[in-house]
């Protein structure tokens, strides 16, 4: 079967064509027939070697986290899904970008009815990202404040949506274009990061969910009160997610030195501080299916592209100023180098 992979890291590094071995059923397991899958900023963080001191990979390496498709085998164990089922999920570590992928059922669920299998590619990751991030971790409630760093982007506008559903007062940091895009989903509070800081204008929020990273995470802890709460998906996982995720206690104490800054800060300012890595849930994916269906969550895509054009659709999701989702369409047939 083919695979776009990745030979080593570097933030000049293609995808190129390969050729790979089919994945293998067991009896807890699922074969799918990828349709279409959508690229995340994860994909070239990976690619660029960002993750590389936290997740461990093998070269050549399959990119890509998620994916819509039809399921083509089932192993005998397998209760909830059934040969022929249209569904979406998220590879449990990386390798979306291949003709075949082999997931649990943790990892799927099924595809909304109200959305192209092309479409559906785009909510998984994202989707699981920002609800996780705010109910989660966050633990997001109704009336509260909550500032969104990254509004316009693909977790970004899923975030807002899902935050305005639970009649939280939202702030959100977006050029003028992207507050042209976002005012389409609701009342929102915008700051023009071209012409002011957040942190000189905000008043004191409860909650802070980050897509930005760097001095936009650090003054982050300006603007929370007391006892709040900020939840990032751009700096190394936190001690809590390690914990979370079952990670063994060595693991823990290398992640708790590499967050010691923000852990300080954390303690300092008395605000709870995660940084975290999304994990598959179908319950949750689920929930998401239901807000979709019932047309209360959109999904926005900017662009579409076939699966041979993978290279040029990571560099759009690379310059960090897509509106919304890109997906890579594989039912194109063409495929080049």
């Amino acid at each position: 079967m083919f695979a776009y992979q990745i030979k080593q890291y570097g933030k000049q590094e293609q995808l190129f064509l390969n050729e790979i071995q089919k994945p293998v059923l067991s009896e807890n397991s699922i074969i799918i027939k990828v349709h279409s899958a959508s690229l995340n900023p994860v994909d070239y963080r990976i690619r660029n070697g960002d993750t590389k001191f936290v997740l461990r990979y093998s070269m050549p390496l399959t990119l890509g986290h998620d994916f819509s498709g039809v399921i083509e085998a089932v192993g005998s164990k397998i209760t909830q899904f059934r040969v022929g089922d249209s569904v979406y999920g998220r590879t449990p570590m990386t390798g979306a970008f291949q003709e075949y992928v082999v997931v649990g059922e943790n990892d799927i669920a099924k595809a909304p009815k109200n959305l192209s299998l092309v479409e559906s590619a785009s909510v998984p990751l994202a989707g699981l990202t920002a609800y996780q991030g705010l109910f989660d971790w966050l633990q997001l409630k109704e009336k509260q404040s909550i500032l969104i760093l990254g509004g316009s982007g693909g977790v970004g506008h899923i975030a807002i949506q899902l935050a305005l559903l639970t009649d939280a007062k939202v702030y959100t940091t977006a050029s003028k274009e992207g507050q042209a895009f976002l005012q389409q989903f609701g009342s929102i509070e915008f700051i023009d990061y071209h012409k002011e800081n957040f942190y000189e204008v905000l008043p004191p929020v409860d909650a802070v969910f980050d897509m930005r990273g760097g001095d936009e995470l650090t003054h982050s802890f300006d603007v929370v009160k007391t006892g709040g709460k900020i939840a990032s998906i751009t700096s190394i996982p936190t001690p809590s997610y390690a914990k979370s995720a079952n990670m063994n206690w060595f693991y823990q104490m290398i992640l708790r030195a590499f967050t010691a800054k923000m852990y300080h800060l954390s303690k300092k300012k008395n605000i709870v501080f995660h940084s975290f890595l999304t994990q598959s849930n179908r319950q949750e994916l689920e929930k998401i299916t239901e807000l979709v269906e019932s047309e209360k969550l959109t999904i926005s895509i900017q662009k579409i592209y076939p699966i041979s054009e993978i290279n040029t659709a990571m560099k759009e999701i690379s310059n960090g100023r897509a509106k919304g989702k890109i997906v890579v369409d594989f039912t194109n047939k063409e495929r080049n180098e």
